[in-house]
C-alpha cells in the first residue's frame, strides 16, 4: 500500500525500495528473470529425482547458459542448448539463475 501511495505521489521512494528488495532477495529464479536476458543456471533447486531427470536431459544444469524467451503467470518459454521449451511454473521456480 505504501509503494502504491508512493507512487501515485510522484515520489521517487518506490525504486530504491524495490533495488533494495531484489538485492535482499539473494536467490532468483527463472521466474523473476527478465525477458531477453541469457542467464547462467547456478543451481536445480527440487528434491523430485523424476525432474531432476527430465531438466538434465533438456540440458537444463549448473553452469549451462539459459535465455528467457517471454513470461506469462504460470509458464515461460526459454532456450537451452538451440531447443525452445515452455516451462510450467513448478519447472521455472526450481531453476535458480
Amino acid at each position: 500500500m505504501k509503494l502504491a501511495y508512493a507512487m501515485n505521489k510522484g515520489s521517487t521512494d518506490a525504486a530504491p525500495a524495490e533495488a533494495s528488495y531484489a538485492a535482499s532477495a539473494g536467490s532468483r529464479t527463472l521466474m523473476d528473470a527478465e525477458p531477453g536476458q541469457t542467464y547462467i543456471i547456478r543451481e536445480i533447486n527440487t528434491d523430485d529425482d523424476e525432474m531432476n531427470s527430465f531438466l538434465f536431459r533438456l540440458g537444463c544444469y549448473q553452469g549451462e547458459p539459459i535465455t528467457l524467451i517471454s513470461k506469462k503467470k504460470k509458464s515461460c518459454i526459454v532456450v537451452i542448448k538451440d531447443g525452445r521449451y515452455n516451462l510450467d511454473k513448478m519447472l521455472s521456480e526450481a531453476i535458480i539463475i
